[in-house]
């Protein structure tokens, strides 16, 4: 499954492939919530320009399946807007479904906070 299994930034409607693993992405989350973030801050201000601040707004970490979706509400200011934007890293063997499940423990109130 691990083979499979890779990391997105989503973004736009859309998953950029990133080069994090599974390991790497959890490692930054235990250390701090906003570590991940970090990690995709360059590849989230080159879609969205400079950006200003960041906040988690919920995590779905599913360590048997090596599944993870962290949602971050990420101020940013452009060439020519600015506003609040969401973005989430992804690592699945499957990101659709991966989305459906963060979306379904959403629902449950069974998000990390």
């Amino acid at each position: 499954m691990t083979a499979l299994s890779r990391t997105y930034l989503y973004i736009g409607d859309l998953f950029k492939p990133l080069p994090l693993s599974f390991s790497e992405i959890l490692e930054a989350w235990e250390e701090d919530v906003m570590k991940p973030f970090e990690l995709v801050r360059g590849h989230v201000e080159e879609e969205l320009g400079e950006v200003s601040g960041a906040r988690l707004y919920g995590a779905y970490l599913n360590p048997e399946t090596m599944t993870a979706v962290i949602e971050y509400m990420v101020d940013f200011e452009g060439e020519k807007v600015m506003g609040v934007y969401s973005v989430k890293i992804v690592h699945a063997e499957n990101p659709q479904k991966a989305m459906m499940e963060y979306h379904k423990a959403e629902r449950e109130g069974k998000l990390v906070r």
